[in-house]
């Protein structure tokens, strides 16, 4: 889904927007698919693990990102020392976890203190469009922006901000 242009340039957009990748940063893509964010932290100068749990995109996202680690996990369980990353990344894969506080809270941990995730999903009113089609979308975890804030507020993070820009949503916080 990702290798679509313009789902790739709403994301990047989104991710500039918030404040982007920095020469330095330790970035943990969460669902890395295909590798296309982790070629781009490489090209902004940060460091890059992607994590998936699928065999297949763990085998494929080093070919776009050969210098990035990639390893198979979840989201919910994340294999890495507290403090391991200065900023985590998530682009349309929230939907599909099964435990989003879980996953949340993986997160927090896996940050260092001033860390910053972002969080590109799909809101509720796109449930069974092309952007989240049926039988997908069934088997998918909606919720509004409000609880969306909530969770990463659960979660511990701080300074929770969601955007929502017709459907699409990106939630910012830091750790």
């Amino acid at each position: 889904m990702l290798e679509e242009p313009g789902i790739r340039t709403a994301v990047q957009r989104r991710a500039r927007s918030s404040g982007g990748l920095r020469a330095g940063d330790r970035l943990l893509e969460v669902g890395c698919g295909g590798g296309l964010l982790l070629r781009d932290a490489l090209a902004a100068g940060a460091s890059a693990t992607g994590l998936d749990q699928g065999e297949e995109m763990v085998s494929l996202a080093p070919e776009r990102a050969p210098a990035a680690a990639v390893v198979l996990g979840s989201a919910e369980r994340l294999a890495f020392p507290d403090a391991s990353f200065t900023a985590i990344a998530m682009s349309v894969v929230f939907i599909f976890l099964p435990d989003p506080l879980a996953a949340l809270r993986a997160c927090r941990r896996a940050l260092a203190p001033g860390g910053r995730i972002a969080v590109y999903t799909t809101s509720p009113r796109l449930r069974g469009t092309p952007a989240a089609p049926e039988p997908l979308a069934s088997r998918g975890y909606f919720c509004d922006n409000d609880e969306l804030a909530t969770l990463a507020s659960e979660a511990g993070f701080r300074d929770v901000v969601v955007a929502d820009d017709n459907g699409g949503r990106l939630l910012t916080a830091n750790a």
